[in-house]
């Protein structure tokens, strides 16, 4: 039996979906700590007899609830896309699938010609941003931000500027509902929770995973940064140790880095935390009905209600021992069948987002945590 119960409402119409959902998925987030954010979106597919589909119509709200042991899952998406698959001659099952973008995919739609910014912290902007250009329904939770952004006036998007200010800050962002929280790179000590951990095998503090990877290298592995920002001669930063001994690794990003100071202390950053040929970043999944009553409902509460995102990872190597990490989850998916609910998620090494956190446990940990710009 699942231990999910989930619910979707058409909204402001109050218009119970659940009962005519035939299957659902859900991604956000990213795969990598590196990757911009480009948007996720909730595919349902529902059972359309006398075209019921008709009712959700494009910008809807789409409300996402699912409950366990009384904790709650709730994300807000809106109708972008409605496919109807007409059966002929309406003598079997005709159904519609509808695609509804999150917060970053509908604010990506949002763009202005110029729209004047300026020179403030990171979060700030953000916030000016938002409040200048988004639809009143879409809201941005952010602080002050460790980072300044330089003055400018922006044309484009708003999840086109969003990425240059994460670029810029090196923070993390997530959904809840339908408030979006820009989180800045010092704040991220507020994200760890080890209530829950993921290994092996279930407990009742434990989620045990089906399918585990490790990757190592990839498009992480950096020794050579350059941060481009408006305004400013180019900033490069070299890991001379790690060229040496593995030949050059290169890596570009635009930003809105208000000075060459700033400029150059991000691209250091970069190029000292990526530099370790051996650093691996992980991806599990598991179902609901494996896991012990209360684990899943406890885990839903810390990750989406609390916002925690960081956990503990155990995990064992072929012929090794039991091997711990405290990882970010930077994405995920959920595919929900009447029967299951599978979640998929993407996490990094806490490592890179440990900049220095003076009294944490975690994140204050001389030769672990790296001091930040």
């Amino acid at each position: 039996m699942t231990k999910i119960d989930w619910t979707v409402t058409l909204l402001p119409d109050n218009l119970n979906l659940t009962d005519k959902i035939l299957s659902m998925s859900i991604n956000q987030g990213r795969e990598k700590y590196l990757d911009p954010y480009s948007g996720g979106f909730c595919t349902f597919t529902i059972d359309n007899a006398n075209n019921y589909a008709s009712n959700i119509v494009y910008g809807k709200e789409i409300e996402v609830i699912g409950v366990s042991t009384g904790q709650t899952y709730n994300m807000s998406f809106w109708v972008q896309e409605v496919t109807f698959d007409d059966y002929p001659g309406n003598t079997g099952l005709s159904t519609a699938t509808i695609r509804a973008a999150d917060f970053v995919s509908r604010a990506g739609r949002v763009s202005t010609t110029g729209f004047g910014l300026s020179q403030t912290t990171t979060g700030v902007q953000l916030t000016n941003l938002s409040a200048g250009i988004l639809p009143a329904d879409l809201l941005v939770a952010a602080g002050v931000g460790s980072s300044t952004a330089s003055a400018i006036t922006y044309a484009g998007t708003f999840t086109n500027y969003l990425n240059f200010l994460i670029e810029t800050e090196r923070g993390f962002i997530y959904q809840n509902e339908d408030i979006l929280t820009f989180t800045s790179r010092n704040a991220v000590v507020g994200l760890v929770q080890e209530v829950i951990s993921f290994g092996p095998t279930t407990s009742s503090s434990q989620i045990a995973y089906q399918q585990f990877e490790r990757i190592q290298n990839g498009l992480q592995f950096i020794n050579t940064a350059t941060i481009s920002s408006a305004g400013l001669a180019d900033q490069t930063a070299t890991n001379a140790a790690s060229v040496t001994s593995k030949g050059a690794a290169f890596y570009s990003s635009t930003t809105v880095d208000a000075t060459t100071t700033q400029a150059l202390g991000n691209a250091n950053w970069i190029a000292n935390t990526f530099s370790d040929p051996e650093s691996l970043r992980f991806t599990c999944s598991f179902t609901d009905l494996a896991q012990e009553t209360f684990v899943v409902g406890t885990w839903i509460y810390q990750t989406f209600d609390q916002s925690k995102r960081a956990a503990r990872l155990y995990y064992r190597v072929p012929g090794g021992s039991l091997t711990s990490v405290l990882v970010m989850m930077e994405g995920y998916s959920i595919n929900v069948t009447p029967s299951q609910t599978t979640f998929s998620l993407s996490f990094s090494p806490l490592t890179y987002y440990q900049f220095f956190t003076l009294n944490s446990t975690t994140l204050g940990i001389l030769d672990t945590s790296r001091l930040g710009w």
